[in-house]
């Protein structure tokens, strides 16, 4: 979740301190392939995302975006206004839009995710063919609630347990000590910080796909909360359920990542 252990390749240029390339090994500049770009949740970094590599179909590169003060940017200030850090995210994303791709979020990485895609329409870019969110109510609903300081630490800690970190440590590693339960913590802070902060501008509807994806067990988002997600789209979405908790996305990947093959342009 957190460290200085090194994340994927970064993107070359600019771009490189926002993009990491978790394909393994990185397709060159052959075929052009289709590009997944996905947004980690609160205190999570590009790293989350290394289960779903062999998941995805061998045209699909796969992306992640890194947080300042998460991970390989761990000596960087946290962020602290998550509509900038989705224009500055949306000024690195543009170096992807010379191939067909995706955005993919979860939780707060849903919203980033919207907010990217917004940020990368006015720019004029070429837009993704889709946009999937996950795990998150919409803009207007996540910033009219009240922020759940206790519950999410808690489900975090148990998703940490569940999956390891990329630094090695676990629950029977030496590694997993009070330094790394110090780290995540205060990246943990930093991002619930960002998150009650939030301020949606007039809500943008989305003029491509959406998708909106709910685990059945998932106490942030019932039905109602992702159907709502309709506001935010020019068309009808699309309301996909996998069974599992909050992180199933993580933990058990497979129907998730099965929903963003199904887009995947051949």
């Amino acid at each position: 979740m957190t460290g200085t252990h090194p994340v994927g390749t970064r993107a070359p240029g600019p771009a490189g301190q926002w993009l990491r390339n978790l394909t393994t090994p990185p397709r060159g500049a052959g075929e052009p392939p289709v590009r997944l770009l996905c947004f980690p949740h609160a205190a999570g970094g590009a790293s989350a995302f290394r289960p779903w590599r062999g998941l995805l179909p061998p045209e699909c590169d796969l992306w992640a975006v890194q947080y300042p003060g998460h991970e390989d940017r761990v000596g960087e200030p946290p962020a602290t206004d998550l509509t900038r850090t989705a224009r500055q995210a949306a000024i690195a994303a543009q170096w992807l839009a010379d191939r067909p791709y995706l955005v993919f979020g979860h939780s707060m990485g849903a919203l980033l995710a919207y907010e990217t895609c917004r940020r990368l329409d006015h720019l004029g870019v070429t837009v993704p063919d889709r946009l999937f969110v996950s795990g998150s109510p919409p803009p207007h609903r996540v910033a009219a609630a009240p922020a759940d300081t206790d519950s999410v630490p808690h489900r975090m800690h148990g998703y940490e347990h569940r999956t390891g970190t990329e630094t090695g440590a676990g629950p029977d590693n030496e590694q997993h000590d009070e330094q790394y339960d110090d780290l995540a913590a205060k990246t943990l802070s930093a991002d619930l910080r960002m998150l009650a902060g939030y301020r949606p501008g007039p809500a943008w509807r989305v003029p491509w796909p959406v998708t909106v994806i709910r685990a059945a067990q998932d106490p942030d988002l019932d039905a109602a909360a992702a159907a709502a997600w309709q506001d935010y789209a020019v068309d009808d979405v699309t309301l996909a359920t996998v069974s599992g908790d909050h992180f199933v996305c993580f933990t058990r990947p497979h129907d998730t990542v099965r929903l963003i093959t199904g887009a995947v342009r051949r």
